[in-house]
């Protein structure tokens, strides 16, 4: 049996830094969680690793000691960030712990949540386990660094994901038209659907696409998840009656309108047909960014799919309100005159002011290319 009171210090540095390169595998996928890493050690050597896959998913700590089986009683388990001890969307990963019989559990760094930070070492003692914590190691900061941002905001993070042609166009314009992207993106944007509480549009996407915005990836949403709220912007609330999001409605599936004006005719006959309309601030003749988000944050949307058009991904990115650009590029060029880009309406004429992307990840998805990063907070 591992003695985790013997663990020499080099020795919890050493799979602490494992655990936080595993962590570093879910950037991307988990926001606003924190990537989290995780390794449970037995003898000096690694039993189990795991890493928090996605948003809503088993935490990293489950994750490795699920591969460890057997093997994690008695052992320690590493972990990038102190183990939740509250439940969430998931079981608290103390009582995993111990349902597992950990005889000690090191972690890198202390919860930036005030309403968690500290609380596993009590927890861990209740249960008989040995709790060490926090030990910093290199790069185990760098990863709290979007989570510790966030921790005291009461919006959505948002993503923004766009496809378009390597002339920057997201639509072929007057043309035949047809599908930008390739069957491998279509699957990446349905899996990207099934990690979201909202997915959003602009109600000119809506006149023009008549968008169903559900998760169609085989077997539905993962972890047993419901599908994702569409959510609309819709300043003087044009949405269709006919449209398939109203008329056509999901089973379960929330339809939010956020609209300036709820007692107007329109407005009225849309909540009369289901849909869920909010009324928000209206800032410059449109529905406030601001505004939009705290609704649905009050709503319990906390992780927000902007997916169109391009004057709603310029209000929000003008207003920086972005966190997280997924940019898919296929290999086309369009050159229509006329045909939409990805980005309207925003000032950024001077590139000291334009948004920059940190973090970039950059990776072939089929046939085409995705560029991910996150939006650089703007200075104060």
């Amino acid at each position: 049996m591992d003695d985790g009171t013997l663990t020499r210090a080099d020795d919890d540095r050493r799979f602490l830094a494992e655990a936080a390169r595993l962590a570093r595998r879910g950037r991307f996928r988990v926001e606003p969680n924190p990537p989290v890493g995780a390794v449970v050690v037995r003898g000096g050597r690694v039993v189990g690793r795991g890493w928090h896959r996605a948003y809503g998913g088993p935490h990293a700590e489950v994750e490795a000691l699920r591969a460890a089986g057997a093997r994690a009683r008695g052992a320690t388990l590493y972990a990038s960030l102190e183990p939740c001890s509250t439940h969430a969307k998931t079981p608290p990963c103390v009582d995993a712990a111990a349902a597992a019989g950990v005889a000690r559990v090191v972690w890198a760094e202390r919860d930036p949540d005030p309403r968690n930070g500290g609380r596993a070492a009590r927890a861990l003692a209740v249960a008989g386990i040995v709790a060490h914590g926090p030990v910093p190691v290199a790069g185990s900061a760098a990863l709290l660094t979007v989570f510790r941002a966030g921790v005291a905001r009461a919006r959505p993070w948002v993503l923004w994901k766009w496809a378009s042609s390597l002339d920057g166009r997201v639509s072929p314009g007057a043309s035949r038209g047809g599908t930008l992207s390739g069957p491998a993106s279509m699957a990446l944007l349905h899996e990207i659907r099934g990690r979201v509480e909202g997915v959003a549009v602009g109600v000119g996407t809506v006149l023009v696409d008549d968008p169903q915005l559900t998760c169609r990836r085989r077997g539905g949403p993962p972890y047993g998840r419901p599908q994702p709220a569409a959510v609309v912007f819709d300043t003087h609330a044009r949405t269709p009656p006919t449209c398939r999001l109203v008329a056509s409605p999901v089973p379960g599936r929330r339809v939010l309108l956020l609209v300036g004006d709820a007692s107007s005719r329109r407005a009225r006959a849309l909540a009369v047909a289901g849909v869920e309309v909010v009324e928000v601030a209206v800032r410059a003749g449109h529905v406030d960014p601001a505004a939009a988000l705290a609704a649905l944050h009050a709503r319990g949307v906390r992780r927000l799919l902007l997916e169109g058009g391009p004057r709603v991904a310029g209000a929000f990115l003008a207003a920086g309100l972005v966190d997280q650009v997924a940019a898919l590029l296929t290999p086309r060029l369009l050159g229509a005159d006329g045909a939409p880009t990805a980005l309207a309406g925003t000032p950024f004429d001077d590139l000291a002011l334009a948004p920059t992307l940190t973090d970039l990840r950059v990776r072939r998805v089929g046939g085409d290319v995705l560029i991910e990063g996150y939006v650089a907070p703007r200075e104060a």
